[in-house]
């Protein structure tokens, strides 16, 4: 329980600190993108955890289908992702400090799940992004389950209406090396897999789940 809430104090002092550093240099400029990739890494290790990449994230792909497990998600997959991500999040969550001057600082989506206008928002604002990479969790929420719940129609509806090149990634074990909800922290390695890059068909979207539940399952 103590190793928990000092990985805990200890990651969220980091991105506190990031908020501050991105807050004083010039957005996207070479100085604000290495104290992303300099925090990130930061933020990464001080749960004790780092990150393996299974599989390859095609450099054209526009979006990516991901599941959602912990906060920390957001940080593992810019470790292997890069500068160049766009995350979709609700506010409530993402517009609370210090995360809220990240996610502003950076150009992070937010959606108001209670405005009616939220998907006509939305659409505007990852086409925006064209040229980033969009990472979006089709869950709607943090699964702690074991297992990838049913998606939410967002994601579908923004692959089909901008066209968009979707590509699903896995992470699994998460939950093993940091749980919010346990509160429970273990040094280890955070596995995620890229699978293939989506064929839009029919029934793309219940592939897709059934693919990245298989997956899930399998990645040790």
């Amino acid at each position: 329980m103590f190793s928990f809430y000092l990985k805990k104090y200890t990651m969220y002092v980091t991105i506190a600190a990031q908020s501050v550093a991105l807050s004083l240099c010039k957005r996207h400029g070479l100085i604000f993108n290495r104290l992303r990739r300099l925090f990130t890494t930061l933020i990464v290790r001080s749960v004790g955890a780092r990150v393996s990449l299974i599989g390859t994230i095609d450099a054209d792909t526009d979006i990516l289908i991901v599941n959602h497990q912990s906060m920390l998600d957001i940080f593992a997959l810019e470790a292997v992702v890069g500068n160049d991500t766009r995350f979709i999040g609700r506010t409530g969550i993402m517009d609370k400090w210090p995360v809220s001057r990240i996610v502003d600082r950076v150009g992070h989506i937010t959606v108001d799940q209670k405005d009616r206008r939220a998907i006509i928002k939305l659409l505007k604002d990852v086409k925006i992004c064209q040229g980033k990479k969009v990472i979006i969790f089709p869950e709607g929420t943090r699964s702690q389950s074991g297992k990838i719940e049913p998606f939410e129609a967002g994601a579908k509806l923004l692959v089909e209406k901008l066209k968009l090149k979707a590509q699903p990634v896995v992470i699994k074990n998460i939950l093993d090396v940091y749980n919010e909800s346990n509160k429970t922290a273990t040094s280890g390695t955070i596995k995620i897999e890229a699978l293939p890059v989506i064929t839009i068909t029919g029934n793309w979207y219940e592939h897709t789940h059934q693919a990245m539940n298989k997956a899930f399952s399998q990645l040790t």
